[in-house]
Parts: C-alpha cells; structure tokens; sequence
C-alpha cells in the first residue's frame, strides 16, 4: 500500500483518507508502532515549508527516512545526505539498503519491502508491503483497510480535525518556530469556478478527457479537491495545477494506468542534456554502477527524465558510457565530466580534510595530502565535509569606473585596456585557482570609462559576461540558465544581473553595463592579487605593487594591465588627480543630488555602509557628464545593491526618481528571488534555499518563467541538446564544424538537418555562433536621379516613377538563405514628370518591414522610430553621420542618405539567388535586364516596368535564364529626358562635374583606388536635368567622397577648393575626419567599437552628444526601452497597448498599466502606436501613403482618401496616367545619351537625330 504527501500539502493515507495539513515543521509520516521483532523499524519523517510570501500554504521541504540504523535524508532538488553526509547517487548500504534516481524521482528502497521517493519539490510516498498492515502510526493512518481511524493521534486519542492530527505528529527541533498554516478563507468564487473548470483541475474527473482510463482505479474526487484547494490558495497558479495532476497521475501509475498527459503547453517537463521526458519510464535505470539495470527490473514504470540511448546515470546527470567515474572502495561512486578539457570532481576522504581524493579517468583516484586555509575550519556544511571558509569579502567596481577593495579601499582608475582584477598568486596552493579580468572601454568622450567585458578563467575554459547581459563560453554564445557545462560553475540571470556561481566559494555578479561584484571566501585570504588588492585585511597595501610599493591609483591600475587581451590603441590612465571633473557652474547643483544618499531614505543602511564613498563618485560620473542623471542612478543602484548584501532592502525608486522599467510579462520587485523560475526548472523559485538572499529587478508575472532572459509562457519553453545548451522555442543554430543545422521546436524537440558551408562561405564563430561566413560581397548603388550599378556592374538609368523591386530573393531560394525585398520608391523631381528621384527604401526581413524616408526617417512596422535599435536578434538599425543603415546577421546592408542615394551590399552566398533592378548577382552584366518571369529583354523600361510593385509574376518560380537567351550586345541603359542638345553639349563639355575626373583637383588622391567615372557621368545627368545647382553638383561630390573615405583615402580640404561648404547645426563643427560611429545617448560606446575609417561630418561640440539628429549636452539623453530610443518627455504605447510610458528626466522610463476603451482599438495611426477610435480610418484602408478622412457623406465607404501626385482611385489604389510631354525639342530633334559602362568605365555618346 502506499501513502503520499502531495501539493500544500494533502495526506493520502494507506487506507485512502485525505488530511489537509499546511504546517510548516516536521511531521510524522509513517513509523513503525507496534514494533516487532520479525519486521525491521523504520521512520520516515517530512520537514514542510512555506514559499514566498504565502504563508497560508506549505510543500514538502525534505523527507527523513530512519532504517538499519542509518539516517537518511532526500532534500529538494534530488541531494541526498546519508547520516550527515552529502552522497552522489546511486548509494548501497551493507546491501539493504539503495537510493537512486527513478524518473523523476529519488527512490529509497530497502530489502524488507520499504520504498519512499520524492521528487524533490512538493510530492512524497511511502509505500509498505502488507505485513506491516496495522503495524503503523502517523499522518499516513495505521494501515488497517479502515479509513475511519486513519485521524488516531500518538496519544491514542481521536483528532477533532487534521489540524489537530497534524500539530500532535510534529517531531520536536530545536529553534523552530511552528505554525498549523491553513486559512479560514474562503475560496474566491471567481477563481474557484476557474479552477473547477475542464480546462483546470476539472481535467482530472472530466469522464472524457484525458485521465478517464484511471477513472475506475483511482477515484479521481479526492484529487480534484486538492488540486481546487491548491489553485484557490495559490491565486490560480500554474504550478499548483501541474502539482494536482501530477499528484493524480502518479496514483493512476501505481495502479497500472499510464497516462500521457502532459504536453507543450500542459505543465512541460524539460529534461537536461542527453535524456528525454517519458510518462511511462522504468523504476530501474541503468547507472554507471549498473549498466544493465534496466533489464532485471520488474517494478511498475515511473514519471520523468530518462537517459538517451548510449547515456546511463552518473549521479542525477545522463552521461555517455565512457563519461562514468570512480568507485571507491565503500562501493561509492564519484564522478567527472567532459567539457573542453577534463574536469575532475574531488572529495575529502576523512575528517580533519587531511586528504583530497580526485578521480581522473580509467576509474582512476588520485590522493593528495591536504591542509585547510588560515581562515578555514574543516567540517560538515550542508552535507559536504570540506575546508569550510567562516566568512567572505566583496570587490566592486562601480561606474566609470570606481574600485572597492576586497579590504574596502575606494579609488579611481580610468584606463581603457584589459586589466586583472583577481588572480591567484600562487596556483600551487589548496584553492582552486580562478582569474578575473575586466576589460574597459570609453563611452561619449575621453576619460569616461567604464566596464566592457568581464573575463574569467576557470578549469581551462574562459566565461566571458559581455553588456547587455550575454555570455559566451569559450568565445561561443550561451544562454541563460546555464548548468552542468561546466563543473562546479553555473551561470543565471538574477534581476538585474547575470550572476556566475561556483562551489568553491566564488560569485560574480555583473549587470551588463556598469556594476560587478567579485565575492571571494575567506579560504582565498592573502591568496590573491590584482585590481581588488590582496585581501589580507589592511587597505593600506592595495594599490602595491609586486616589488611592495604603494603607488598612486593610475601607476597600481596601469600595472595590471594584460596585453594579449587588450584592444590595440587602448589607453592607460595619465590622470595626475583623483578630483571630480566638476566646473564652477556645475557642481553645486550636483554635489545637492547626489546627497540624497544622505537622507534619511537610506539612513537605515548608514551604518553598516558608508554613503560618502558613494556620493563623491556620484559627484565625480555627473560632473563627467555634465549632470546626467542616469550617472545618479547609477551609482544610487550600486548603493542599495551593497544594502542588500548586509541584509538591507532600501525602497526607492518611484516614477520620477530613476523608475526601473521592465518589459513584458514582468514586474519589478525591490527583492527578486535569488533562484528565479527558469524553463529548464519551473519550480526554482519555490525550491530556492537562498531565501536570505535577493536583489531588486523584474520579476515574471505569474505563470511566466525566464527563457533566455525573457518571460515567456510555459508552453513557449524552449530546448536543451546533450551538452545541456539552452535554446528558444523557434530558434536556429548551426552545430560546431557548421555539419548540422538545428532547430528547437514548439514541443522542446530539437529537429536537426545535414548542413555544410558552400564554396564561397567559412565556418566559423562569429559574435558566439557557429555560421558559413561569405567570404566576399557584392555591391549595388542607386545615385541621383536616379543611376544604378547592379551588383555585376552594369550601370542603368531606370527613370520609373513608382515603387519597384530593387532587390529580392528568388522563390526557389535554399532553405540554408534568409529571405528578403527590398523596395525602391521613386517620385518625379519638382522640375520634371519623367525624371525621378529615389525617396524612399523599404526592406522586409525577418517578418519586420523597415522604411527609411526622406530627411532619415525611420518606419518600423509602420510606427516612426528613432535609430539605433535592434527589432530582431538578426536586424540592426542605426545611424552614421551621413546615413541611417540596415544590417542584418546573414550578410545584407542597406544604407539610405535620406535624399536620394542608397546602397546595397550583399553577401556573395546569395550569388544568382537574387532578383530586381540591382540585376541578379551572377557575375554576367550583359543579362541584367532580366524580368520576373526569366525572360531577358534589351530596353531598360521595359526591364524596370517590369519589376513594379506588386509583381506580376506569370508563375511563382522564375524560368532560368540561359546563356543563348542573351545577346552578347549591350543593353541599352535608357533614354534622358529634359535636356535639349545645347545644354547637353555644355555639360558634357564645361560642366563643373569636371573636378571629379581633374587629375590635378582635390579628388586625385582617390582615383586610383576608386574610379570617378561613374560619379562623373551621374553629376553630368543631374545637374543637365536640375539646371546646374550648386546642391546637385555638392551632392554628387559628397557621394564620391563618401566611398573614398569608407575604403580609407583622406580627402582633407576638398571643400575649401570647391563651392561646398557646409553649414552644421547646433552644437556641432564640420569635421573632415570624424568617426564613422558617433556616440549617441543610446550608444556612448558607438566610436570605441567602429571599425569603419573616419569620415566627414558635423561632430557635436564636447560635452554634447547625439540625441536622434540633435546634439545635445549629455544630461538631455533621453531612454533607451526594448531596444528602441525616446527622448526625455515622450510618451508612447507599448505594442499590445498594455501600458502608456513615458521618458523620464532620469533616463530612465516609467510605465502605467493602460486599456484601449469599448470604442477603441489597438492600433497605428499617423506612425504612432495607441488606443484609436475604431472607425472606417482604422485601420488605414487607403493604399499608397493615401491620407483617410472620415466623411458624413451617404456614401457606402464612409470615408475619403486623398491620394498622392501618381495615384488615384476610392482607396489610391490605382496608379494615375500621366501623359510624357514630347521628348522632340523646338527644332525637331530628338537628343538623348546613350552610356554604356561596366563598373567604371565609361564611354558618353551625345546622339542627335
């Protein structure tokens, strides 16, 4: 028979009587009573806790099992601890006893028939064999077949209640404070029905849904009430409905029923690296003790995680065959794994830790001799006997960046190259040796610095904790949480910070833009060096050197610098004083708001941390930054994360004080959990033993877990592979050596497929992933009026006057190919019908559409924007000094000057699976003027009209182009109107295009590395067609100029020898050289990372700083939210219109909850998101940039559309016939230019008919 405690918590006993018990202590389960010589004693105690803040419930915490005189103890997350101490699994006991991994389960099973198991989360059982029938006593009943006299207190006396039965089981302990939990509430009636319904706990006694089998062998009514109770009392949380059905499916098990009741998106059971989820699995898995145990095993199946073929257990981990460890000669395995190099687990073998046992490969241990650290004690904690420090010490580093000693010394130190913050000095000594590095770098303007990167080295692999919160493993991207890759070590997001956690007694803790914590043991005193001091207790000697000299802050920091880590060009810190840069206007205004750290808001953290550290390098980041306020909460957050380190928690933050906003399915919390749920442990949080310990961050909403460091629903969870890498659901990777190519899917099954680089691409790691990187480019530019030149270099002069297919992905494109469009609007000049102008590009990528319009507008998805942002992890928008660019993660750039001129750079592995006006990318110029259906044709309208949006494709794919299908003639690049033969014969003759090609002008220099043909040959036609002005003639030079400059030629002085001078806007100086990336409020750090040569440009004057367009001084920056900028005072609509939000003065936004009305929908209107009036304008229903109007009218539209100059029609849906003057001029000649080029050389014919 059996017995379980389940949920929070319900007792089913033996005889099949339900108690409600929610103490919080230790309890009888069952023990023996009536105690016979014939039958061995046995006592299986359950300790209970409460989770979180509800206290009106409780979970099993632990079980203890007392039998054969050993004391045993199966914890939460699968430890065991057999009399006192911590054991790997499996354990054998003089052959009575084993404990082992079962499903999901820890299984104690004895010789005489005794099993108990637990889950290690909220479910245990006991189960008796029939000799022990009315033997018993406890919460589980006497095991009688009555039911009825399953509520018998110890006493003999009969319980009023299972309160009563409960508290008269507890087992006493010392220091323990008790409460009966349980609530006199009553269920609220709206959750109640929820939780009563089909789709709920109603699932379990539906007569046709999915557990009707087990109907007539487990009555189902018990069940269902436990699992309302619990949903009642929980607040409808998921995890207590997966905690009912799992408690009933269970049951059903044991009584021979197997059930497949979970899914994708019904309570997920996400299995590590190299098992998967069975319902039905076997008791008896094989283990590295016993390979073959699966084969003698008669016992009923069981829930959970089972190995994979070629796995067997080691431990509670699924290891290949040749992966399993040591045995020792008690029988007791130990073991190690492979990650890179090989990890070895040690264990000390006896008290006082005299002697360290490693075991290495080939069942092979290795002894040392062993002595405990000065500020260690050998003993038993939580389990594990060891070298056990009695204390611990913290480093910071903190803004820009200031250092706090693990000895507590403050300095400053503003270097830019990698520098060892931690190391140990002698790696022969009884610790494990670990390095820390931190790598700096500036952000805005010289001498603002701050940390980049954090590097550290342990166990021969490196973990690199990169800003915004990405990790790499040995240079490959990782993702959160990450367990079991790497001994000893696991990696997590703790609210604001990813946080590297070891065994061995080291936490690193950073937020990914300015805050680290390095935390060390006590068993590292005086073994340590570097940018932190030498821990030893005396703050004096930290900025020493080797030799013992004590140093000013930039000589100590300078010292420390690590060369083969540090960028080239990076700086050392030449600072002769540690003073604010503060001027006279400034600092009395600062010094006032960083003292709020002085008032009584923080006073109760005062005492134990000093908040004049904080506030003069509060005084010292404003005064670099002229006031700006996101430097005060900085360093304000740094303050109260240290509280919270002595136990502190400072409430703070409020909507006009550096709001922390948080995105969706998320909250914020000033004490987030240590242990947030995760998909690969749903139940982390309630499992967390760290419940002294918390930091302020978002948390997730309720029935939402963190996947990568988003909440996502559970059935939105993702994928782990055999080395236990986590992907999200939807995800796609390249496997290393580029052989496969993966994919996690909805149902947390990883599908993968052959792969291989082709000839043109590398395999290679770039930004953490393994890609067939191109190994070239191709290029199309589209100029002036305008002028193309394809991708295979055949120049065209298409004038269309529409929106037309620039270039696309052919329809039979690989699947191993992002696909793309990219669409070019053209629009007649003011002074011409038949001459255009590119106005406007529109890229579809990545289900996003982005629209860059005149004056370097951005649309995304049709709302207005502000670059830089990142709408996908593959898309990069951002902005240049004289362009806004499209970078994708598969090889396409596009770039738009916001006039008239683009460009488009695409990676050679699309060679021939391209499509539109920039030709079709097969290194043959002559058939570029190839229509959608495959056909080649000579004239370039026809060639243009032909790629007019929307296509009209005569079938979905495209007929081959042959090479017979081609003539070896040119085709004709096109015909330029406007332009009568004595203008053409004068520009051609004496125009002032002329510089560009002058071997003695200003552009000289260039010529050699790019040929000024073409852009002679396109300043020639625009300034025939626009009548000679000086801004035509300025903005052909500055194209050439432009790619000058980004293939590195300087061209210094050129517009002091040309009319072109240049009028900049506020706050900013022409600067002929002046980085290509220019910092912005959104990304100070922009010019540090550019890789690109200088350019020309307006640079904001020092102390300003690029704010969209503008420049403005630092303390105007506005917020950076989801990846999207909004200066200070905006207010927008999140995406689904669930929150108004607002830029803040401090940075920072601040979010309200918001509800589109009854007479409202979510929706866009004049590119701005928001609650609209629904009407017959919302949506938009006019086509074409139509404007919409509602109308009173008796019409059956309701409204009016006004179109633009080329459309007409009820919706602007028809294009609008324009009549071409006669291209005849007054004497009856026809002139026209033919030009034929290939990529440079041009040959210009004047015709005159």
């Amino acid at each position: 028979a059996s017995c379980s405690a389940s949920g929070d918590p319900h007792y089913n006993t033996f005889d099949h009587r339900v108690h409600h018990f929610m103490g919080n202590c230790t309890y009888t389960l069952s023990k023996v009573c009536n105690v016979s010589e014939k039958l061995p004693y046995f006592d299986v105690s359950t300790t209970n806790e409460h989770r979180g803040a509800n206290t009106k419930v409780s979970y099993v915490k632990s079980v203890q099992v007392e039998v054969y005189d050993n004391q045993i103890s199966l914890l939460k997350t699968k430890k065991v601890n057999v009399n006192g101490r911590r054991m790997n699994l499996p354990v054998f006991i003089e052959k009575k006893i084993s404990i082992q991994s079962s499903g999901g389960y820890v299984l104690l099973e004895t010789d005489f028939g005794l099993w108990v198991r637990y889950d290690g989360n909220h479910y245990a059982e006991v189960s008796v064999p029939s000799n022990y029938s009315d033997l018993l006593c406890g919460l589980c009943g006497n095991y009688n077949g009555d039911p009825n006299d399953d509520n018998i207190k110890p006493n003999g006396d009969i319980a009023s209640g299972s309160t009563d039965l409960g508290e008269s089981w507890l087992v006493p302990e010392n220091n323990t404070m008790c409460s009966s939990g349980g609530t006199e509430e009553q269920c609220d009636p709206v959750l109640e029905s929820e939780a009563k319904k089909n789709t709920a706990c109603g699932m379990i006694t539906d007569p046709t849904g999915i557990f009707k089998d087990c109907h007539t062998k487990v009555p189902p009514e018990n069940f269902f009430e436990n699992c309302v109770y619990d949903m009642c009392f929980t607040g409808g949380q998921a995890t207590s409905l997966c905690y009912g059905l799992q408690a009933y499916a269970e049951s059903c098990i044991n009584a021979g029923i197997c059930i497949e009741w979970r899914n994708a998106t019904l309570c997920p059971m996400s299995c590590p690296g190299g098992s998967i989820y069975k319902s039905c699995g076997t008791r008896c898995p094989s283990t590295c003790l016993n390979i073959s145990a699966v084969d003698s095993c008669s016992s009923l199946p069981v829930e959970g995680c089972f190995c994979k073929e070629g796995y067997v257990l080691s431990g509670d981990k699924c290891v290949p065959e040749s992966s399993c460890g040591c045995v020792d000669e008690k029988n007791h395995i130990y073991f190690y794994t492979l990650f890179s190099t090989q990890l070895n687990e040690s264990w000390f073998t006896h008290y006082p830790c005299t002697e360290r046992c490693t075991c290495k490969a080939n069942n092979t241990i290795e002894c040392t001799s062993w002595e405990c650290g000065v500020q260690e004690e050998c003993s038993i904690h939580d389990g594990v006997l060891g070298c056990h420090s009695n204390g611990q010490a913290t480093c910071q580093v903190v803004g820009d960046p200031h250092y706090f000693t693990f000895d507590g010394r403050k300095y400053t130190f503003v270097g830019t190259c990698t520098y060892t913050l931690v190391e140990v000095v002698n790696t022969a000594t009884n610790v494990i040796p670990i390095t820390i590095l931190g790598k700096n770098e500036e952000r805005g303007l010289r001498g603002a610095t701050y940390l980049k990167e954090v590097y550290i080295d342990v166990h021969g692999v490196r973990i690199t904790l990169q800003k915004n919160q990405e990790i790499l493993l040995n240079s490959e991207r990782v993702y959160t949480p990450v367990e079991n890759r790497l001994h000893g070590v696991s990696i997590g997001n703790v609210g604001r910070f990813i946080v590297v956690e070891t065994d061995f007694g080291v936490i690193v803790k950073y937020d990914g833009n300015h805050h680290l914590e390095i935390t060390l043991s006590h068993s590292y005193f005086s073994q340590v060096r570097g940018m932190c001091g030498n821990f030893n207790d005396n703050r004096e000697d930290d900025l020493s050197l080797p030799n013992g000299t004590v140093v000013s802050a930039p000589q100590f920091g300078n010292s420390w610098k690590v060369e083969k880590d540090s960028d080239k060009g990076c700086l050392p810190d030449l600072r002769e004083d540690d003073d604010p840069p503060c001027t006279a206007e400034n600092k009395q205004g600062i010094e006032s708001q960083c003292n709020v750290l002085k008032s009584d808001k923080f006073k109760v953290c005062h005492d134990l941390v000093n908040p004049e550290d904080f506030v003069e390098i509060c005084i010292y980041d404003m005064c670099q930054y002229d006031g700006m306020k996101s430097a005060l909460c900085d360093i304000v957050q740094a303050y109260v994360e240290t509280c919270k380190n002595y136990g502190i928690t400072i409430k703070w933050r409020n909507s006009t004080f550096c709001p922390l906003p948080c995105p969706p399915r998320s909250h914020y919390k000033d004490c987030v959990s240590a242990c947030p749920s995760t998909c690969s442990d749903i139940f982390a949080s309630s499992l967390c033993d760290k419940t002294e310990e918390c930091t302020e961050g978002c948390e997730c909403d309720d029935n939402y877990v963190l996947s990568n460091g988003n909440c996502v629903p559970l059935s939105s969870c993702g994928c782990r592979d055999d080395d236990n890498n986590y992907y999200s659901a939807g995800e796609t990777w390249i496997t290393p050596h580029c052989t496969k190519r993966c994919q996690c899917q909805k149902n947390g099954v990883i599908s993968c497929k052959s792969y291989s680089c082709d000839s043109r691409e590398t395999c290679m790691i770039k930004n953490g992933k393994h890609k067939c990187h191109p190994t070239g480019f191709g290029r199309c530019q589209i100029m002036g009026d305008p002028h193309y030149i394809t991708f295979d270099g055949l120049v065209h002069h298409f004038q269309g006057k529409y929106t037309y297919i620039v270039a696309q992905t052919v329809p039979d494109l690989p699947d191993t190919l992002m696909q793309f469009s990219i669409e070019g609007v053209n629009s007649p000049l003011h002074r011409s019908r038949h001459i255009t102008y590119l106005k406007e590009i529109l890229i579809n990528v990545y289900n996003h559409t982005v629209r860059f319009r005149q004056n370097k507008q951005v649309l995304l998805d049709s709302v207005r924007v502000r670059p830089p942002l990142r709408p996908h992890e593959g898309i990069h928008i951002y902005q240049r000094t004289t362009r806004i660019y499209l970078e994708t993660d598969f090889g396409l750039y596009v770039s738009f000057d916001g006039n008239q001129n683009a460009d488009i750079k695409l990676a050679n592995t699309y060679r021939d699976r391209v499509e539109g006006l920039c030709g079709d990318f097969d290194g043959r110029h002559r058939n570029d003027f190839t229509k959608p259906d495959g056909v080649w044709v000579k004239n370039v309208n026809v060639f243009g009209e032909s790629w007019k949006v929307p296509l009209k494709r005569s079938s979905r794919l495209r007929r081959a182009v042959n090479s017979d299908d081609v003539s070896e003639e040119e085709p004709d690049p096109g015909l330029f109107q406007g332009c009568n033969e004595n203008q053409l014969e004068q520009q051609n003759e004496t125009s002032r295009c002329q510089i560009l090609t002058d071997s003695n002008g200003p552009f000289a220099k260039c010529h050699s590395t790019i040929p000024p043909d073409f852009y002679f040959t396109s300043c020639l036609f625009d300034m025939c067609v626009e009548r000679d002005e000086v801004t035509t003639l300025c903005r052909s030079l500055e194209e050439y100029v432009l790619a000058c400059q980004q293939q590195g030629v300087s061209m210094d002085g050129w517009r002091q020898q040309t009319v072109c001078g240049i009028s900049c806007p506020a706050n900013s100086n022409y600067s002929s050289c002046m980085s290509a990336c220019p910092a912005s409020c959104n990304d100070l750090t922009s010019p540090s990372e550019c890789e690109s040569p200088c350019v020309e440009g307006c640079e904001c004057l020092p102390g300003y700083v690029l704010s969209g367009f503008d420049c403005v001084p630092y303390k105007q920056c506005g917020c950076t939210y989801l990846n999207k900028y909004y200066e200070i005072g905006e207010v927008f609509t999140t995406d689904d219109c669930s929150q108004t939000c607002q830029c803040t003065e401090s940075s920072t936004v601040f979010c309200t909850d918001k509800v589109c009305g009854s007479d409202e929908i979510c929706g866009i209107s004049n590119y701005s998101r928001g609650c609209y009036r629904s009407g017959p304008c919302m949506p938009n229903p006019c086509k074409n940039d139509g404007v919409c109007s509602e109308t009173t009218n008796d019409t059956s539209l309701h409204f009016y559309c006004e179109c633009s100059e080329l459309y007409t029609g009820p919706k602007c849906e028809a294009e609008k016939i324009v009549e071409d003057p006669d291209t005849e001029d007054p004497k009856g000649r026809t002139a026209a230019i033919v030009i034929a080029v290939v990529a440079g050389v041009a040959v210009i014919v004047i015709l005159i008919s």
